[in-house]
């Protein structure tokens, strides 16, 4: 295992300081488990987890083999800031506070190492072959979504790290997602009828589907239509579509509730169910979720930073030892949650704030084109499907939102469709 383990972090050195394109590709393939084949979480030593931690601090150190590397793309510089503010704080919070020891506060951070992505693509801006990289991204989506559909009929020759015997986790249908949007970029751009293009949109959405990640599944059906249906030609809102849309929705929905035979019950029923907590879904997660709102009301403004489940500051809290959910501060279905514990109302605020500022730079007029509205238009999900997904914490919802953002940053100067469909 060492040996893999140095072969691994060896390449991944290599490919930093002297190939940027073959180590965003590489870093994407480690992020998806290398498609489910090796799991660099797996590359433990001394009872402690190196794979995605060393591979970050190896993208923000061979940032220094890079020349003129403090020369970066406009619109950048403050997103890093935010980057190195998070990690800083995140680690000296529970250390200054006496919550815990360094080294425990540096293995909590891990997760939010994952961020190096977004230092290392701006650094490298310049180095990289964009059209290489959405062409992996868009080859990822399929393969993912390919092994919901293969689980349906071989489940046996799914790979070993997308195959928990009952159902397949591939990790990343936020990938599946991004590539949808790529390809939306072609048919809003060229107006493309290409019954394959199309092909491949529906299967990667029914990907992700089959997923059963109904948040992401319900805001990229909505951020698509957004992006198809919602801007015209010059990518102006169509006010007009979107008043016919509402009446539409709303003549719909007023003739299914006349016509069908217990659906109003039912709505008022599920109403009355999320309100008071009492489905079954919501009651598990506020269950799993008492001790972290504890936590949350000791420190409303600030948080705690990075506290690793071993800390002594965990033994102020009554814990269950019954599911992993209930064990630690961190997890990736704690959504917004994970943010305000970390980081406090204060805090979590402005992260959300500011990477948003940057995410939604598609949307200005100054920067908008086919290419960065439809980027924003994929980045816009993460505010909703943060409620029950932590997207801005772990890496399934870091890496991609890393490259999107990336190619905003280099399509944002591009206003003429002349100019677009050459780089593109």
């Amino acid at each position: 295992m060492i040996v893999v383990i140095l072969a691994f972090f060896g390449l991944s050195f290599l490919l930093a300081a002297n190939r940027p394109t073959s180590f965003v590709i590489f870093y994407v393939l480690a992020s998806t488990k290398f498609l489910g084949f090796v799991d660099p979480a797996q590359f433990i030593v001394g009872g402690i987890e190196l794979g995605y931690f060393v591979l970050n601090i190896i993208a923000i150190f061979s940032i220094f083999f890079k020349k003129n590397w403090v020369e970066l793309p406009e619109n950048s510089f403050g997103i890093i800031l935010l980057i190195i503010a998070m990690i800083a704080y995140g680690i000296l919070r529970p250390i200054l506070n006496e919550f815990s020891s360094v080294k425990q506060a540096f293995i909590a951070s891990k997760d939010v190492w994952n961020y190096a992505i977004f230092i290392y693509l701006i650094v490298y801006y310049d180095n990289l072959d964009l059209k290489v990289i959405i062409s992996v991204i868009k080859w990822l989506g399929i393969y993912l979504a390919a092994n919901y559909f293969v689980y349906l009929i071989v489940p046996n020759i799914i790979p070993p790290f997308y195959y928990n015997a009952t159902h397949v986790r591939t990790f990343f249908p936020t990938y599946i997602s991004l590539s949808i949007f790529l390809y939306l970029i072609e048919v809003k751009m060229f107006k493309l009828k290409d019954l394959k293009i199309y092909s491949l949109i529906l299967f990667q959405f029914l990907g992700i589907v089959l997923a059963g990640h109904s948040s992401l599944t319900i805001m990229t059906g909505c951020c698509v239509i957004l992006y198809l249906f919602v801007f015209d030609e010059n990518l102006e809102l169509k006010s007009d579509v979107i008043i016919k849309f509402f009446c539409f929705s709303l003549f719909g929905i007023s003739l299914a509730l006349i016509f069908i035979n217990g659906l109003y019950d039912s709505i008022v029923s599920d109403v009355n169910a999320f309100i008071n907590s009492e489905d079954l879904a919501l009651k598990t997660r506020d269950l799993y979720n008492k001790f972290r709102w504890d936590a949350i009301n000791k420190q409303k403004v600030f948080g705690h930073g990075y506290i690793h489940q071993s800390s002594k500051f965990m033994n102020q809290f009554k814990l269950s030892g019954t599911s992993a959910y209930m064990e630690r501060f961190t997890v990736i279905d704690s959504g917004y949650v994970d943010l305000l514990i970390k980081f406090g109302y204060l805090g979590a605020s402005l992260i959300v704030i500011v990477l948003n500022k940057y995410f939604f730079l598609g949307f200005y007029p100054k920067y908008k084109n086919h290419i960065t509205l439809a980027m924003s238009s994929f980045l816009l999900q993460y505010i909703l499907i943060s409620y029950t997904w932590s997207v801005y914490t772990f890496i399934h919802g870091i890496v991609p939102a890393g490259l999107a953002f990336y190619i905003i940053l280099m399509y944002k100067d591009i206003n003429t469709l002349e100019n677009e469909i050459k780089l593109i």
